[in-house]
């Protein structure tokens, strides 16, 4: 009752304030989009003009979602914490969720698909994808540090992240360390007879079940603690003008994620003798899906950092990286085997080294600053192009 009194005395801005865009903009991107679905759907294109064309189209609308879209939804979840009381860095990790279901939804049917045509490519493409997308967003949240710490002095981590996240984190790391451990020993058991291991489904759930014991542990942790708690943030649109926000923002999202997935491996399946030529395709195909699934979060992430919303970011970021770890993987893991052949062994193997570093940096002073930032950025650029250019591609 007092915070529906308190409600009552905001000021709210005006829904169109959030829109950014003029007519023109509307009217163009959605003839633009349109035609895209129309001809994807409804009336299938031949010659490699038209291929080439609906790539094009889908990879400069997809992205336009992307970004547009993301600041919609940016300011929907932040007043909508408001309204119920939550903190930003809650906000972020709602955010992080909702714009990772069409990455989960794709990589999922992709895994699917591999599985049932036995396609062995298909299959590590679906997988990587995900732990790749994991990677984009470590440096994004390299980016976001530098962008929050620039002229600024460092920044403080969220006290969500040293109470909460730290424990997610060491545990994520020990679980990808045994499932690397275990891919390493099956693949010294079968060298002579080249047969592929899968990651069991009994621990595909348990990685699933340890985000949603988090997830409950964030609510619960809010009741009786001792220590000085977060402040919470204002709502500055009324709660129809909030549900309308976060319902377009997360549409446009969906859409992004289907347009640039289809653009990709479209793009993959027609040029296929020139991705071959630059490296392997199974590793370039799961670095291109990983970054066009990943770039909706990204719009995300990276607006409410130029706006001053480091808390809405970094709290967006890592807990994509231990959603896409935990949920999606697990997830996938639970109806589809994960194999555990050198291509995805490489990917844990990074992932759970990256986390290290990440959890060092936190909390170390519980400060982050623009050095570690760099670094973070420098890591996951290192580790890009390993995969692109190590011998065991």
């Amino acid at each position: 009752m007092e915070q529906e009194n308190q409600d009552a005395h905001l000021e709210y801005k005006p829904l169109k304030s959030a829109l950014g865009a003029g007519k023109i903009e509307f009217v163009v991107a959605g003839i633009l989009i349109a035609t895209f679905f129309y001809f994807r759907f409804f009336s299938p294109v031949h010659t490699g003009v038209e291929v080439n064309l609906l790539i094009t189209l889908g990879l400069v609308m997809g992205t336009w979602l992307a970004f547009r879209p993301s600041g919609w939804a940016v300011e929907g979840i932040e007043s909508f914490a408001g309204h119920r009381g939550y903190t930003a860095y809650i906000a972020g990790l709602l955010s992080s969720l909702v714009s990772n279901m069409p990455e989960a939804v794709v990589s999922g049917l992709a895994a699917y698909s591999g599985y049932v045509q036995q396609s062995q490519d298909l299959l590590d493409i679906a997988i990587l994808s995900v732990l790749i997308a994991a990677g984009f967003n470590m440096l994004l949240l390299g980016i976001t540090i530098v962008i929050a710490t620039k002229g600024k002095g460092d920044l403080d981590v969220p006290e969500e992240v040293i109470r909460k996240d730290s424990v997610l984190i060491r545990w994520t790391i020990v679980a990808l360390v045994s499932m690397f451990a275990l891919g390493i020993l099956d693949l010294a058991t079968t060298a002579a007879t080249g047969d592929v291991h899968y990651f069991p489904r009994e621990a595909s759930f348990f990685l699933f079940l340890s985000y949603i014991v988090y997830a409950f542990s964030l609510r619960e942790g809010e009741v009786g603690e001792t220590i000085e708690k977060p402040p919470k943030i204002i709502p500055h649109f009324s709660k129809r003008d909030t549900t309308i926000l976060m319902v377009i923002g997360f549409i446009g999202i969906f859409f992004a994620g289907e347009m640039l997935t289809f653009s990709v491996e479209t793009l993959l399946e027609v040029q296929h003798e020139l991705v071959a030529s630059i490296g392997n395709p199974v590793y370039i195909a799961a670095l291109i899906l990983g970054a066009a699934g990943a770039l909706p979060e990204h719009g995300i992430a990276v607006i409410a950092a130029t706006k001053g919303k480091v808390g809405l970011a970094i709290g967006n970021l890592i807990g994509g990286v231990l959603q896409i770890t935990l949920l999606v993987v697990g997830g996938i893991g639970i109806f589809v085997p994960i194999p555990l052949d050198r291509y995805v062994l490489f990917q844990i193997i990074v992932l759970a080294g990256s986390l290290w570093f990440l959890k060092r940096n936190i909390t170390d002073d519980r400060k982050l600053d623009m050095f570690e930032g760099m670094m973070i950025i420098l890591l996951q650029i290192y580790v890009f192009v390993l995969l692109l250019t190590g011998s065991g591609g």
